[in-house]
């Protein structure tokens, strides 16, 4: 299931829990161009800190229903994105030329030296990255985690009369943002501060900087940042709830590197009523919903 979309004319209605609202966004294709054909952005009364939890689900079937029926579509399935965090990832090589279902077989085959996990317990997909580097061989990622991390999901959104159809990785989810090779992304939030960036020769990396309420004008955390970076990071761009041009300035003079803010939806037709400070929280359910366009 994990990183599995259909490819209609239009995405599922891709949504994101963060710590403060549910986001819903859904795309169709418009002359060729992707479009916002549906969107809704329904404030939580508590934050969302463990969704995993019964409690917690029981406290989002309510909002889940209202931010659908907001957003005023007739798509009833759903793509979601688990945290990197969450999720195990491997790299290996696999020979070029196989089916699908040949390389299900191979991936299987490998999966208990890969994952020190019982495979009865494990969700398992994959994603081919390209040519590597030795010929005929391919490089692909293997993404795997725990049912029971799924589960709630699935059951939250039954609740909610929603089919999910795709569970994604949020660092593979946002890289579809990226304009180029060598950037990292920065998504500030209310609640917590994480950094997703894309090394070429491993996995994606998901590095929590700040995980609670806090104050966005001290910055300790930067301090943090610089160290994660990585040397493989030659620009770092902005977004979520917090971006701003000005605090991509102030970064840029403490990391001496280019910073940048990344407006998710910008160029796009939104065909809505949405404004600047919304479409910026929209970053994570506008790369769910480009995968469900491609």
């Amino acid at each position: 299931m994990l990183g599995r979309i259909g490819r209609d004319a239009s995405s599922p209605l891709a949504v994101q829990i963060a710590h403060d609202s549910i986001r819903i966004l859904q795309l169709s294709r418009h002359r060729g161009r992707p479009r916002v054909s549906a969107w809704a952005l329904e404030p939580l009364e508590r934050p969302a800190l463990a969704v995993g939890a019964e409690q917690c689900l029981a406290a989002l079937e309510a909002p889940l229903r209202r931010a659908v029926n907001r957003c005023a579509s007739r798509q009833r399935q759903v793509a979601m994105a688990l945290s990197a965090g969450q999720v195990m990832c491997k790299r290996c090589v696999l020979p070029a030329g196989l089916r699908d279902d040949a390389l299900e077989r191979q991936l299987l085959a490998q999966a208990e030296q890969l994952f020190p996990v019982p495979l009865d317990d494990l969700a398992l997909d994959f994603q081919v990255l390209g040519p590597a580097t030795t010929p005929g061989e391919l490089d692909v990622l293997v993404a795997a985690c725990r049912q029971s991390v799924l589960d709630p999901f699935e059951q939250l959104c039954a609740s909610a009369g929603l089919q999910m159809v795709a569970m994604e990785i949020d660092s593979l989810a946002l890289r579809r943002l990226m304009p180029a090779q060598g950037r990292a992304l920065l998504v500030l939030e209310r609640d917590d501060i994480v950094l997703h960036r894309w090394p070429e020769a491993a996995a994606p990396v998901h590095r929590c900087l700040v995980q609670s309420p806090f104050d966005l004008d001290d910055m300790g955390w930067s301090a943090h940042l610089g160290s994660v970076l990585g040397g493989d990071a030659q620009r770092l761009c902005l977004t979520g709830a917090l971006a701003s041009a000005d605090l991509a300035e102030r970064l840029a003079g403490e990391l001496a590197m280019p910073c940048e803010p990344l407006a998710p939806l910008q160029g796009l037709d939104l065909g809505t009523d949405m404004d600047e400070t919304q479409a910026g929280c929209m970053a994570l359910p506008y790369g769910l919903a480009l995968g469900g366009l491609q």
